[in-house]
C-alpha cells in the first residue's frame, strides 16, 4: 500500500494531493459562504474535456446509469461504460455491459427494446 503525505488544514487529515481541492471547496469566499465545487473539483478524474455535457456516471447512481443507458444509442452506451470501468467500476453495471450494449444495438435496429 503506497503511502501518502498527509496535511493538516483546520485539524482535518488531508492527503498531500487532495490538499488543494480540499481548500477550493472550504475556503470562504468574498460573501463568507464556501464556492460551491465545479464538476472537475467534484471528481476530476472522471471528466471528459471533449464534452464537458456529457453523461458522467460517476455523478449519478447505478438506477440512474440505468435508465440513461435504457434510451442511449450504442455508442453512448459503450462511452458510458467505459468511464465506468476506469472510474467507480461498479459490479452493477459492468456484468452487465453485454447486456446494455445488445439492447441498444436492438434499439438502434428497430425492435423491441429490452428494459433495465
Amino acid at each position: 500500500m503506497p503511502e501518502h503525505k498527509m496535511l493538516t488544514i483546520d485539524g482535518i487529515r488531508v492527503r498531500a494531493d487532495e490538499a488543494a481541492r480540499y481548500r477550493a471547496r472550504t475556503a470562504p469566499a468574498a460573501g463568507g459562504q464556501a464556492a460551491p465545487l465545479t464538476a472537475a473539483q467534484a471528481d476530476p478524474r472522471a471528466q471528459d474535456p471533449g464534452d464537458p455535457d456529457a453523461f458522467d456516471p460517476a455523478e449519478h447512481t447505478v438506477l440512474q446509469v440505468i435508465a440513461h443507458l435504457a434510451e442511449a444509442d450504442e455508442e453512448e452506451t459503450v462511452r458510458v461504460l467505459d468511464a465506468e470501468a476506469s472510474g467507480e467500476q461498479r459490479k452493477g453495471l459492468l456484468e452487465r455491459r453485454e447486456e446494455f450494449a445488445a439492447e441498444a444495438r436492438q434499439r438502434a435496429a428497430g425492435g423491441p427494446g429490452g428494459g433495465a
